[in-house]
């Protein structure tokens, strides 16, 4: 799956707290040719130092939730066994995150704390994701894990931790019989194409009476090993309906 050879230089297990720094650099350098992390946080080249401080909270936040979230990373033993890419899952959706706002009040009337983001966008961001992921997956409710983040650092691209943070999601969902799920944006979509999921439907992400928006797509990986269970039942069922020659 995924089509790389095995590289076996990078190792994939879950994050700790003392992986939290080698993550933010990630999510820096990985995030930023990502359409969405434009969107909402344009002014982080000029105040860089906001932008690792809330990037370091947020995935505190998710280390420290550990029956809510998986952060799982590959390392790669070419950066002295650091890790290169990083993904967040969410294992548990009937939890509510436990957390802050990332320094951007809910509340448009309250002073945001950072410097580097576009409050407007990001309440707008965070208010489509949740309205999406209601519409598209909100009927799996627990029956599903949820991809929130995907990254990897640009110089380590092209050898396959993406596509090995993917599978471990994926993994997970057929030993457990669940659904795989992710609101992906353009840079992730062709990589979720090539490992089977399918589109659900596409959104957009726009401020009133702006010119600027972000497409989305949510997207799904079923357990195939369930459809095939599913469908042999329902051919039992169809057969044990059929009179056969001699039956009365």
């Amino acid at each position: 799956m995924g089509g790389f050879p095995p590289d076996k230089r990078l190792v994939r297990r879950p994050a700790t707290l003392d992986d939290l720094e080698d993550i933010a650099t990630v999510a820096q350098q990985g995030f930023p040719d990502d359409p969405e992390f434009d969107y909402r946080f344009p002014h982080r080249d000029k105040y860089p130092e906001d932008n690792r401080k809330w990037i370091l909270q947020e995935y505190r936040e998710y280390l420290e939730q550990p029956d809510k979230y998986e952060v799982i990373i590959v390392t790669a033993g070419d950066n002295n066994n650091k890790a290169v890419a990083l993904s967040v899952w969410d294992i548990s959706i009937s939890k509510a995150h436990q957390g802050s706002g990332l320094g951007v009040p809910d509340d448009p009337n309250e002073q945001c704390q950072r410097r580097d983001v576009n409050p407007v966008h990001f309440r707008k961001f965070k208010e489509r994701m949740g309205e999406a992921f209601e519409r598209y997956f909100g009927a799996y409710g627990k029956d599903q894990i949820h991809l929130w983040l995907l990254a990897t650092h640009p110089d380590f691209r092209r050898r396959g931790a993406g596509t090995r943070l993917c599978q471990w999601g994926q993994e997970r969902a057929s030993r457990d019989s669940l659904h795989t799920t992710v609101l992906a944006s353009p840079m992730g979509k062709s990589l979720y194409e090539e490992l089977r999921f399918t589109n659900s439907g596409t959104f957009f992400i726009q401020v009133d009476g702006e010119t600027d928006k972000l497409k989305l797509w949510a997207m799904e990986y079923s357990n195939t090993t369930k459809g095939r269970w599913n469908y042999l039942g329902w051919f039992l069922s169809l057969l044990s309906s059929v009179p056969f020659v001699g039956q009365k």
